[in-house]
């Protein structure tokens, strides 16, 4: 095999397990939200929990990845996972709630769409720049410099995350978003989106009383917590 050939398939290997963490690890806040009332069973959580996941399946599988930060807002409050093959850095985006199933090349643009959802970057010098595309509404959603920090940082960063006054889009609803099969679902506060290739769907008014039901018959999980009335 060429060392192109061993690129491409370590890319997709890569890749493969992105979708395979976005189908089986929710993205979710109900640490941030109920605490240690959250079942034991339901893996995932925010962007550090899901890339913390990733990277070490991905160290198993013999990949060459390390955590790192981004930026959303200007403030440094998001992580994802730093990849080198062949001596190229690429970055996955496993932990935003969105399903960015591709990885972002450090220096080159790219595009590409996943559930109807678009993403494109800009590379100008050490920084990535990544926008997000919903129902024809294009946002900037990420921020990424190159210049990798040590990993250690990182952790005591991630440990700090909800004690350092860092306000998260998440703070104040529920979030709960996962690939199932040929749907991308993602449950904001009260309404519920659905996404696919050719269609896209939406429940709105969900409420407390609601959520219980909508999580078990939408996304499989039954999570019937006694705290609902925190959210």
């Amino acid at each position: 095999m060429s060392s192109v050939e061993q690129t491409a398939e370590t890319l997709s290997g890569i890749e493969a397990l992105m979708l395979e963490k976005f189908s089986t690890e929710p993205f979710h806040n109900f640490r941030v939200l109920y605490g240690g009332q959250v079942p034991a069973f339901l893996l995932g959580g925010t962007c550090s929990d899901k890339t913390l996941s990733f990277c070490e399946l991905a160290r198993q599988r013999g990949f060459d990845v390390s955590l790192h930060s981004g930026y959303i807002d200007g403030e440094e409050k998001h992580r994802l996972a730093r990849a080198v093959v062949d001596g190229r850095v690429f970055f996955a985006d496993v932990g935003n709630g969105w399903p960015a199933l591709r990885l972002y090349p450090a220096d080159r643009e790219v595009a590409f769409r996943c559930f109807g959802v678009g993403f494109r970057t800009e590379v100008v010098g050490s920084r990535l720049t990544v926008f997000c595309e919903r129902q024809g509404r294009e946002t900037l959603q990420l921020e990424v410099d190159n210049v990798a920090k040590p990993e250690p940082t990182i952790r005591t960063a991630i440990e700090q995350r909800f004690t350092s006054g860092i306000v998260y889009p998440f703070s104040n609803s529920l979030r709960f978003s996962l690939v199932i099969k040929n749907r991308f679902i993602f449950l904001r506060g009260e309404r519920l989106e659905i996404y696919g290739e050719d269609f896209f769907e939406v429940v709105n008014g969900i409420g407390l009383a609601e959520l219980p039901r909508v999580l078990l018959d939408y996304f499989g999980y039954d999570l019937r917590l006694e705290a609902w009335s925190r959210r």
